[in-house]
């Protein structure tokens, strides 16, 4: 036999290679400023004459049919809102209709009673920090690496009719059913750490005012997979730590080493890394916001900790996302090079040196937030950053047109397919003009540095129902 031939790329590949490139590079960007120059009235109308707004998805309109007589008005404006977006975002993120099906038919009629009243003119809303404009949920499109399909997730914050009245000024209401609902409608909730961490970070009594800013207690996340629906909380430690005069790490703290299999310190050494960067005087001061579990068992759940640093640098977000280089390795330097890449692209910081902040803005969700995970019995915190687009990208479009370059040309495979849905579902949902001129559709972009230095980018959306497509 003869010597083997080394393979070449066919001129079909070479040539398909180079149409990929010119569609992200040129053609995008050229249909982008062309329609851009199109008068507003017009643009409406060319988005209407082609259906961009006019394709309901099919399963959304057949579960608002079984809906039907069940819902009252709050109910039915979240559904139509809320639950159209995520309807949308099932379908062109490849879910089967069963699987819609069984997602949109729990959101309709287990979640969208708890969400308060409709964000109508005059109404009383509770002031929820789920989102900058209260609304109490948060949609995301989780793009994993790239490599697989995308999967679809919801946040809530459960809100009474009543909220932030006198007849449920602190909305516990809500949050007394919701939990009950939740133990019963998904079977795989494990309530064991969840009793734990509510009881150890609740206060005494009830407090008086906003902490930091916002009335927010708990707030419950769903991981939607194609089979199973599985649930998350998030506690906010301010409010102990005002009743107690101690700050949110310590409250924090006494809470996770208290809590089933965390009692022996040998089982929190990745907790131990963050408290001692945390105290490190090299650290900025970080804000702890929030604490989340897993609400499955104890010995295969996590514990997160949400924290905002109000630096901007990307020096800052590489000091941060390595616990001040505690954690290290080729993995994380192949990542942190790619997370400066959506960086560049995401926020229009190409060139611009490491130590340069972004711009200043003094809002409370400003700055940068993070979160560090461990499971009991971890070595090290993995790590992860939450860009704040809604405060620091040009526009929600911006938002949409670099995820898409940045997920062509990761780790240079052509991931086209994947960001084009997301285009899709964006735009069949919402109107040209916001995406195009405004920004608020983006909440965050999170990213975290998966083994072998891929990144994982998370979409978080805002259903904000005033920027909604006639359909």
């Amino acid at each position: 036999m003869g010597s083997p031939s080394v393979q070449r790329d066919s001129p079909f590949e070479l040539s398909h290679g180079v149409l990929r490139q010119l569609l992200v590079d040129i053609l995008y960007p050229l249909a982008s400023a062309i329609l851009h120059l199109v008068p507003k009235h017009a643009r409406r109308h060319l988005s209407q004459s082609t259906g961009a707004d006019s394709s309901l998805p099919s399963v959304w309109q057949r579960v608002t049919h079984e809906l039907r007589g069940s819902l009252d008005r709050h109910g039915k404006y979240w559904w139509r809102t809320a639950g159209y977006l995520l309807g949308a975002l099932l379908q062109d993120a490849g879910y089967t209709e069963n699987a819609q099906q069984r997602i949109l038919t729990f959101f309709g009629r287990k979640i969208t009673p708890y969400l308060g009243v409709a964000n109508e003119s005059g109404a009383q809303r509770w002031k929820s920090f789920m989102t900058d404009d209260h609304n109490p949920i948060e949609l995301s499109w989780d793009w994993h690496t790239g490599s697989k399909a995308p999967t679809v997730r919801l946040s809530v914050e459960p809100v009474g009719l009543l909220a932030g009245t006198a007849a449920d000024p602190d909305n516990s209401s809500a949050d007394t059913h919701f939990r009950e609902m939740l133990a019963q409608a998904l079977s795989s909730t494990d309530m064991e750490w969840f009793d734990h961490f509510d009881r150890a970070l609740a206060p005494g009594r009830p407090q008086e005012g906003y902490m930091e800013g916002h009335p927010s207690k708990i707030f419950y996340a769903f991981d939607l997979a194609e089979k199973e629906i599985t649930s998350k909380a998030y506690f906010f430690p301010g409010f102990k730590a005002r009743a107690t005069n101690q700050t949110n790490l310590q409250v924090l703290a006494e809470a996770i080493r208290t809590a089933p299999l965390c009692t022996d310190s040998s089982q929190l050494q990745a907790f131990e890394i963050f408290e001692q960067f945390a105290a490190d005087e090299s650290t900025p001061p970080l804000e702890m916001d929030m604490l989340a579990i897993d609400m499955v068992c104890p010995a295969q759940s996590r514990v997160k900790i949400y924290f905002r640093n109000r630096l901007t640098s990307f020096a800052s977000v590489r000091q941060t996302m390595t616990m001040g280089n505690r954690l290290s390795g080729s993995s994380l330097d192949t990542g942190m090079r790619k997370l400066r890449k959506l960086w560049d692209v995401l926020l229009e910081q190409e060139g611009v040196p490491d130590d340069a902040p972004l711009p200043e803005t003094n809002h409370r969700t400003a700055g940068l937030l993070y979160y560090m995970e461990f499971r009991p019995g971890s070595k090290a915190p993995n790590t992860k950053i939450y860009i704040p687009a809604r405060h620091y990208a040009r526009s929600d479009w911006q938002v949409v047109t670099s995820l898409k370059e940045y997920m062509y040309g990761v780790n240079g495979q052509a991931r086209i397919p994947e960001s084009a849905v997301y285009d899709k579902a964006m735009r069949s949902v919402f109107q040209y003009d916001a995406l195009e001129e405004q920004r608020g559709l983006h909440t965050y972009i999170a990213c975290s540095v998966q083994p072998g230095g891929d990144l994982r980018v998370v979409s978080y959306i805002n259903a904000q129902a005033e920027k909604f497509a006639t359909r």
